[in-house]
């Protein structure tokens, strides 16, 4: 399937129950050479992140182990979160780590292994360089109506790439997976202080349309504004996508900019899951407020 390329890979799962992450992490790291850098739980999102790399053999190995063991535990019929969500596994991105020589050697076993689980029984959006209608290339596009959108979805013949193209029992149980190789992208959200609640999602909402590159904004910058209730804070969430032009630097420092001319300020952010050191070239963890509510620890920095 694979050549001897290192790649990563970021899955997002829709739970936050300790017992089913142990049996997930358990699962992943049962195949040799993977190493498990994070997993990023979200009470308020029922939602995980998980972090992984290795050769691109054996994360794709580890990865039929996580959706099988996801899809065992997790069923989308009584799942509720603040963060959109289509499935059980939501969204299983692979990242290539080494030189770009590997490339198109990574797109077609991204492929394969997407053709893999679609005949194993998973229904599968591919998305962003595996999507195979352009339309399909930007994740909130895709998930646009969310899993309770589904069924109707199916009816109407907005059907998966890979997998199922029926609406069925096990479907409505695991919902859909959008899968695809991407780019490296960073998620990270800053904390809005200064004001009440209220008073601070107007002013998240507001911060994240005047960064968000689609509004005129930053560079590769997808932004929302949210408030995470077992945290108790508003946050101005983003997603970057191109990290080497607008980076957790930049990003940080214009939100405090436009908070400050709110009226409020922003003290300090969140990481999800692990960072390229790359990162940190013009700023530090700490000069970005790290570890307010989870440990920054070495291993969530990437030495790439």
């Amino acid at each position: 399937m694979t050549g001897n390329y290192r790649i990563e890979c970021i899955p997002n799962v829709s739970t936050s129950d300790p017992e089913v992450l142990n049996k997930i992490s358990a699962a992943v790291c049962s195949i040799p050479e993977i190493d498990l850098r994070f997993v990023d739980a979200g009470l308020s999102a029922n939602r995980t992140v998980f972090t992984y790399l290795g050769p691109a053999n054996a994360v794709f190995k580890a990865t039929e182990k996580l959706i099988e063991t996801a899809l065992a535990n997790i069923d989308m019929q009584g799942h509720t979160g603040v963060h959109p969500r289509m499935g059980a596994v939501d969204v299983c991105p692979f990242v290539l780590l080494d030189d770009q020589k590997h490339q198109t050697a990574f797109l077609a076993a991204v492929h394969q292994f997407m053709e893999h689980m679609g005949d194993w029984g998973l229904p599968i959006f591919a998305y962003e360089q595996s999507a195979r209608v352009d339309a399909r290339r930007n994740l909130a596009v895709v998930r646009k109506g969310g899993y309770e959108g589904l069924a109707s979805r199916f009816q109407s013949g907005d059907l998966p790439d890979a997998g199922p193209t029926s609406w069925s029992e096990a479907i409505a149980k695991s919902g859909v997976t959008v899968m695809g190789a991407r780019p490296l992208m960073v998620a990270f959200n800053v904390n809005l202080a200064g004001g009440s609640r209220d008073e601070l999602l107007v002013a998240a909402k507001q911060i994240a349309g005047a960064i968000r590159e689609r509004d005129g904004g930053l560079t590769g910058v997808k932004s929302i504004g949210w408030y995470i209730p077992d945290l108790d804070v508003v946050q101005v969430s983003c997603n970057l996508t191109k990290p080497l032009e607008t980076g957790v630097c930049e990003v940080f420092q214009m939100v405090q900019k436009h908070a400050l001319a709110l009226g409020y300020s922003a003290p300090d952010s969140e990481l999800i899951g692990c960072i390229p050191e790359r990162q940190f070239e013009v700023c530090t963890p700490s000069t970005l407020g790290l570890g307010r509510f989870k440990l920054m620890t070495p291993d969530r920095i990437l030495p790439y």
